[in-house]
């Protein structure tokens, strides 16, 4: 079934696209020790690790905003044990349910998505930051259009980059702003637009705010109803069904 209404898609990475259900901390930091001849420190980078997660509340959060903690708090500013880390990393972080299938339908559809993200790192080149990096390892980068955050916007075809995005964020609207800007000039209103994503406070809230059709992803965490969510769904076969009816 065609797609009606609709015209831009921007989906959330954490927890979202990605499910870190696959990645287990032990297993990473076992395999960086005994690459490394440092198994006696081993126990010591996952208590770090835990106490890290701790402090912020969510491995999405302290993986989009606060990653240099892993390298300079976790590893003690041990690069080749966090380059290690992040090659791991992207081999046993996990795509949500659905996800390859959504996105070749939606391709289809006429709709290349974007990622909108909160991510902190300055942007360097396609493939550098995890994200990035995550799309090209999983295969699906080619789906998306562009890589949008608080750092700019990227093309994702043409490298290509805008920062009238620079010092937004999504909590409190600032980038969505600036995103009706864009959208504007391309002649798509608000409410040609969907806007998928687990949090509320980042990736429903705000976008609906501001006349955007929003689905609350609960598939890895579930952070109850919201009246601004105007669907739910735990996996992105769901996701198409909703769609599907736009």
């Amino acid at each position: 079934m065609a797609l009606k209404r609709i015209k831009w898609v921007g989906i959330d990475f954490g927890q979202c696209i990605m499910s870190p259900s696959s990645l287990r901390n032990p297993h990473i930091f076992g395999d960086i020790g005994k690459l490394l001849g440092k198994q006696a420190i081993i126990p010591v980078w996952i208590d770090r690790m835990r106490r890290l997660k701790e402090k912020y509340q969510t491995y999405t959060l302290l993986k989009e905003k606060h990653r240099d903690e892993i390298e300079s708090f976790v590893f003690d500013n041990d690069r080749e044990a966090y380059e290690i880390f992040k090659q791991k990393e992207q081999e046993l972080l996990s795509m949500a349910p659905g996800v390859p299938e959504f996105l070749t339908w939606l391709n289809k559809e006429g709709i290349r998505p974007n990622i909108i993200s909160e991510l902190k790192k300055t942007l360097g080149p396609v493939g550098d930051d995890i994200i990035t990096s995550f799309l090209v390892t999983k295969g699906i980068i080619r789906h998306f259009k562009y890589f949008i955050t608080p750092q700019g916007k990227v093309n994702l075809d043409t490298d290509e980059r805008f920062y009238d995005y620079k010092g937004t964020s999504k909590e409190s609207g600032t980038l969505y702003d600036q995103l009706m800007k864009d959208l504007h000039e391309e002649g798509i209103e608000p409410e040609e637009c969907v806007m998928i994503g687990d949090k509320r406070i980042t990736d429903i809230i705000p976008p609906k705010r501001r006349g955007f059709i929003t689905i609350q992803y609960t598939g890895h965490v579930d952070e109850g109803s919201c009246e601004y969510s105007n669907y739910y769904a735990k996996t992105f076969f769901e996701i198409k069904e909703i769609m599907e009816k736009l």
